[in-house]
């Protein structure tokens, strides 16, 4: 969600810049895409502004001498004509046919005009007979399905504009006894049964045949995880619940369908998961349901299956793939200048045949024209070619976008698809880890891993069996013959040493912990070794954040704050020491600072010994043995929690239950700390401001 209001706010203050240039001046255009941390990134303009119609005034690339495109030329051909200007009030939606006409749904008027590709007025549906139009589709036998939400019904005319029917509410018991049938948008499949999203229709889709037969809901979407409703149903009774409102789902707001006739919809309010690409069964196909946006005016559909989107609120227009990656995002909100490329309460959006995105603007009255550069060309047919398999085609036009913009990963993604299909997996390898595609990489990994098995598995066989001979060897040795007794000898009073064996009491504590934190307070630890272990937890904590493999780290160490990593580390460590003291005095606690200290320290032995191993084991994992390095990681955690228990438990002396009471009191008193931390440091730094502009204005003064 944060994502995509950083591309409005993004969009926004381009706008405002672009406001101080010439109205025609749109070579910088700028257009945005996705990292594979969903953070927004500027990339080649992919899509450039070429004219508007100004209340669907009948010229396309030229309104009153206004043109754009890159150096001053227009992107389109230029259309002068003596017909006056439509006037457009609140339209609602925009639909272009398979001749490119344009079809829009003019609800303020009450009509549905229709304009051919140059932007002449060909013909008026329904003046005079609409209410409210709100949605239209034009289906390939010239017939026009218009949805009139004022009055509740659906209008059909033929392609002369003369109405020939008129489907109102659906009889079937299966719609509903007390459901509305507040149409707002709608579309045809390839069987010319409708689809119909309305207000109010909370099970999805409302699917009628030709002749207004109720066939069903189809695509609803799921309720919303609400916290507040999980608790109520673990702590009100059945009546309680019984007297609350049913929390139903929303209500999908548009709807299209694709050349391969599956349908997509957007709903807004949804966060993650707006957009969706129904199948027959009604199931979601698209996959980067995080990139979405949650208030989707309209969506249209072009005939590779790319998907097109428009933000009614930022004003945004978003680009996916037909597998729902976001190829590219530009435009924005206007902010009152006029400007081209730029919108105020967009409302519709459609592609034409030549790729051209029109969107349309529901407080300005006009359509604006926005034209495919040479670099959204490519990546739209690189796109295509290696969706439907044809990798090794696909290669040249991504090198080409790499030209352009060598960091547009979903090229990384196509050229390590494509050397994957070819057996060069070094070259994927490489590719994907840049794209970031943690599934493809691990894919990738996998054939590596099993090449580099089958040349070194003889020679590793060998290596394991000389090494067991030469220890047994050694042993034997040993034993009869006294060999490396003195370095034994040596090594064993080493670790009899003071400092040697109060680090090694780690051990103990992990072998046998109660007796273990009963020794640390009789000095078989102390503040100096507990500190060098803390120094070693350091350590083995940028390790694990620099040596974790790529599918399991989840981020590029080069962008990694180190020091961060070990404020993240230490503030709550040493949080965690200072109130648990302060909270074990003021109940009866026995253990002194230094025995929290260096039990804190020691409780977190299992992490200290076996961090490095994991991070060691990850680098050879693939995502099909995840679940090795989960529970690993998992089993680590809790035995250090678990220590950490039984570590509060010996030190202080308490029972079961006042162990828990002071574990929970302690990480109450650390958020509230925390709280307080906050407030302070914003106090001080407004403090800080305050002083230096006394400084500054006592110099000006002065």
């Amino acid at each position: 969600m944060k994502n995509w209001k950083t591309i409005g706010l993004m969009a926004v203050l381009s706008a405002v810049l672009i406001t101080a240039l010439p109205l025609d001046a749109h070579a910088n255009y700028e257009s945005f895409t996705v990292t594979p941390d969903g953070k927004p990134r500027l990339t080649q303009t992919a899509y450039r502004p070429v004219g508007e119609l100004i209340g669907a005034a009948p010229s396309v690339a030229s309104v009153a001498g206004r043109k754009a495109g890159a150096g001053g030329e227009a992107a389109a051909d230029e259309v002068e004509t003596a017909q006056p200007a439509l006037e457009l009030n609140q339209p609602e939606d925009l639909f272009i046919a398979a001749n490119d006409h344009l079809y829009i749904a003019d609800a303020g008027n009450g009509r549905v005009v229709e304009l051919d590709p140059e932007g002449r007025l060909v013909r008026e549906y329904g003046a005079g007979e609409l209410t409210e139009p709100t949605g239209v589709y034009a289906a390939a036998d010239g017939a026009v399905y218009v949805a009139d939400y004022g009055a509740e019904e659906i209008a059909v005319y033929d392609s002369t504009g003369k109405r020939i029917s008129s489907i109102g509410r659906p009889d079937s018991l299966l719609f509903g006894k007390s459901a509305s049938f507040k149409p707002r948008k709608l579309t045809l499949d390839k069987r010319n049964n409708l689809y119909i999203a309305g207000e109010g229709l909370t099970q999805g889709l409302a699917e009628l045949r030709p002749d207004g037969a109720f066939l069903g809901y189809f695509g609803s979407n799921p309720v919303p995880f609400s916290l507040e409703r999980t608790l109520q149903r673990l702590f009100f009774t059945r009546k309680q619940l019984e007297q609350l409102s049913r929390k139903l789902p929303p209500s999908p707001s548009n709807v299209a369908v694709g050349e391969d006739g599956l349908l997509f919809t957007a709903t807004v309010g949804l966060a993650g998961g707006s957009l969706k690409k129904l199948n027959v069964a009604g199931d979601n196909l698209l996959r980067s349901a995080a990139f979405m946006s949650p208030n989707i005016a309209d969506l249209a559909v072009d005939r590779s299956g790319n998907l097109f989107a428009v933000d009614g609120v930022a004003g945004t227009v978003y680009v996916y793939d037909k597998d729902g990656n976001l190829l590219f995002a530009f435009g924005g909100t206007d902010t009152g200048y006029q400007t081209l490329g730029y919108f105020t309460a967009p409302s519709g959006i459609a592609v034409n045949s030549r790729g051209f995105v029109y969107v349309l603007d529901r407080e300005r009255g006009n359509v604006q024209m926005f034209q495919p550069t040479p670099f959204a060309g490519l990546v739209l047919k690189a796109t295509d070619l290696y969706l439907n398999g044809r990798y090794s085609a696909s290669m040249e036009p991504w090198k080409q976008v790499l030209r352009l913009d060598g960091m547009f990963d979903l090229a990384h993604l196509g050229m390590g698809l494509a050397y994957y299909k070819q057996g060069d997996y070094d070259l994927a390898f490489e590719e994907l880890k840049t794209a970031g595609n943690v599934r493809e990489y691990s894919n990738t990994f996998w054939e590596l891993r099993r090449d580099w098995i089958m040349r070194n598995l003889s020679t590793g066989i060998v290596l394991l069996l000389a090494s067991v001979v030469l220890l047994k060897t050694c042993g034997w040795l040993h034993r009869r013959h006294g060999f490396f007794a003195r370095p034994a000898d040596r090594w064993r009073r080493l670790l009899k040493r003071r400092l040697p064996s109060q680090l090694l009491h780690g051990l103990r504590v992990m072998r046998h912990p109660i007796d273990g934190f009963y020794e640390l307070t009789e000095d078989k630890a102390s503040v100096l070794s507990a500190s060098l272990l803390l120094l070693w937890l350091g350590f083995v904590r940028l390790v694990e954040v620099y040596g974790t493999g790529f599918i399991f780290g989840g981020r590029d160490p080069s962008r990694v704050n180190l020091s961060a990593e070990l404020l993240k580390l230490l503030v709550p460590l040493f949080a965690w020491i200072v109130v648990n003291y302060l909270i074990s005095v003021i109940h009866d606690g026995e253990g002194r600072f230094r025995d929290v200290y260096k039990g804190t320290i020691y409780a977190l032995s299992p992490y200290l010994l076996l961090g490095i191993p994991l991070v060691l084991l990850s680098r050879g994992l693939t995502l099909m043995e995840a679940v090795i390095y989960d529970y690993s990681r998992l089993f680590i955690i809790g035995w250090c929690i678990l220590l950490l228990f039984l570590m509060v438990k010996e030190i202080h002396g308490y029972e079961i239950n006042e162990t828990f009471k002071n574990i929970a009191i302690t990480l109450s008193g650390m958020a509230i700390a925390a709280v307080v931390s906050l407030v302070l440091f914003g106090l001080s730094s407004q403090v800080w401001d305050f002083m230096i502009g006394i400084v500054q204005e006592v110099k000006y003064l002065g």
